[in-house]
């Protein structure tokens, strides 16, 4: 391969990146609108409502999952609606959806294990955020195909 072959290749892959639909998210916009929205309520839900603390509500199983699930619709709606407003990119979702998993993931656990097992509750928490990268990557994987189908209409 000769190295006008590698600059035409260098090219060709620079065109298909220029190309694609996903742009990102400046670092510092991501970080406050992660922030805001898991962060902020997602603490509010663990110091008001965790059986971590004595001051705080202590709730049935059942309506701790209700709380749970409410946060991450929360999380999902508010970005959804930010990037309708065109705030931030696409790619704000995939930062979303696992860091809400782990929080999930340390308010749920708290219910079974005392505070003394956070190492094993921080593992429960991180393997939600993996599955939480999954899940995300994939819905976007498929709305960004979607996109690009719309686009070549």
């Amino acid at each position: 391969m000769t190295n006008n072959d590698e600059l035409n290749l260098n090219n060709q892959t620079n065109q298909n990146v220029v190309g694609s639909p996903l742009k990102r998210t400046r670092f510092i916009i991501s970080f406050a609108y992660l922030i805001i929205q898991v962060l902020i309520p997602g603490l509010i839900l663990y110091f008001l409502t965790s059986n971590d603390f004595t001051f705080s509500f202590h709730l049935p199983l059942w309506l701790m999952f209700v709380l749970s699930f409410a946060l991450i619709l929360f999380a999902i709606i508010v970005t959804l609606i930010t990037y309708k407003c065109k705030l931030h990119q696409l790619d704000q979702f995939t930062y979303v959806v696992p860091f809400v998993f782990l929080i999930v993931g340390l308010y749920l656990s708290s219910y079974w294990l005392a505070g003394d097992y956070f190492l094993v509750r921080f593992i429960i928490g991180f393997v939600l955020a993996i599955i939480g990268i999954f899940i995300a990557s994939l819905v976007l994987l498929l709305v960004v195909k979607k996109k690009n189908l719309k686009d070549k209409m």
